[in-house]
C-alpha cells in the first residue's frame, strides 16, 4: 500500500504502514512541555459526523471511514502517552455504538505497533483522560481493565458524591477548570504532573474548541475523503463560540491516496498550529 508524498518536497511514493509512526512524535517534541494532538477524518463538504437514525447521536459516517485512514489513527495512538475521549464516548460505548473501543487494536494487523510500544518501554496501552462536565459516565471496566490508568477530568462545580462512585471502579478524577467546564492548560497541566506528556485527543469537535482556545494543542492531523455527503444534522471540526484570535496553522505533511475499487481517494494531511 503506498501513498504519493506531496509535502515536504520531493514528491514520491511512501509506504503507508508507518507513515505517522515515522513521525517519531516522541522525538520531536520540546521536553520542557506537553505535545497535544489531535485527528480527524472528514467528507469534502466538511462533515466528521452525521446523526445516527437509531440513536440519535453524532457518528463517524460509514461512507468516509476506511482501514487506510485507521492504520494512521492506530500509530497516531501507538504513540500517546494518554488518549483524551469525553463521557459521551463513554455511553456510545456502553449502548454498543462507538465506532471502536480505543486503541490499541490487539488485532494481529496491529502487532507491530504494539511491538514499537514494547521497545520503547511504555506500557501496552496508552493511560484515558474522560472530559466530563456531569459525571455521568457508565460502568467503566472495559477501559479499566484495558487500559490500567483511567482518569475522569472535569470542573471544580461537581458533586463529591459522584467523584467517589467514579473513584470507586478504580479511575481517578482530576479537577482541570472552574465550574463545570474542563479548561484545556488546566488539563494539560495536570497530565503532566502525572507524567503523561504526549496527549492524543481522540474527542470530537468541542474538545477541539477547547484545545484551540486555550492554545495548547501542537498539532491537527486530517483525512480528507473525496466524497460529498450532505446532511442537514451534522458535525463539523469545531463547535462553539467563535475563536478570538482564529487559530492559524501551517502545512507540516500531505499525501495523497489515490482512488481504488471501494474508495473514491483521499487526503492524509497534517498542520502544526501557529503559537501566538
Amino acid at each position: 500500500m503506498t501513498l504519493m508524498k506531496l509535502f515536504p518536497t520531493p514528491v514520491e511514493m511512501v509506504p503507508l504502514e508507518r507513515l505517522y509512526l515515522n513521525h517519531n512524535l516522541r522525538a520531536v517534541r520540546d521536553p520542557s512541555r506537553a505535545f497535544v494532538y489531535t485527528n480527524f477524518i472528514a467528507s469534502l463538504d466538511g462533515r466528521i459526523a452525521l446523526e445516527c437514525p437509531r440513536t440519535g447521536t453524532a457518528v463517524v459516517p460509514g461512507e468516509i471511514a476506511n482501514p487506510r485512514d485507521w492504520r494512521l489513527f492506530e500509530e497516531l495512538a501507538a504513540q500517546a502517552d494518554v488518549l483524551l475521549t469525553t463521557g459521551r464516548y463513554m455511553r456510545q460505548l456502553a449502548r454498543g455504538d462507538a465506532q471502536a473501543i480505543l486503541p490499541l487494536s490487539e488485532e494481529p494487523a496491529y502487532q507491530d505497533l504494539r511491538d514499537w510500544r514494547r521497545a520503547q518501554g511504555l506500557a501496552a496501552q496508552p493511560a484515558v483522560v474522560v472530559l466530563s462536565a456531569s459525571l455521568d459516565i457508565p460502568l467503566m471496566e472495559p477501559l479499566i481493565g484495558r487500559h490500567g490508568r483511567v482518569y475522569i477530568a472535569t470542573g471544580s462545580d461537581v458533586d463529591a458524591a459522584r467523584i467517589g462512585a467514579i473513584e470507586a471502579q478504580g479511575a481517578r478524577v482530576i479537577v482541570a477548570g472552574q465550574g463545570r467546564r474542563v479548561r484545556g492548560q488546566a488539563l494539560i497541566e495536570a497530565l503532566r504532573g502525572e507524567g503523561l506528556n504526549l496527549i492524543y485527543s481522540t474527542a470530537g469537535p468541542k474538545v477541539l474548541a477547547t484545545l484551540l482556545s486555550d492554545r495548547v494543542l501542537d498539532r491537527l492531523y486530517l483525512t480528507q475523503v473525496h466524497r460529498v455527503l450532505g446532511s442537514e444534522s451534522y458535525d463539523t471540526l469545531v463547535e462553539g463560540q467563535r475563536l478570538y484570535p482564529p487559530a492559524d496553522v501551517q502545512l507540516h505533511s500531505l499525501y495523497y491516496d489515490a482512488p481504488g475499487e471501494a474508495s473514491p481517494g483521499q487526503l492524509f494531511a497534517s498542520y502544526a498550529v501557529t503559537p501566538l
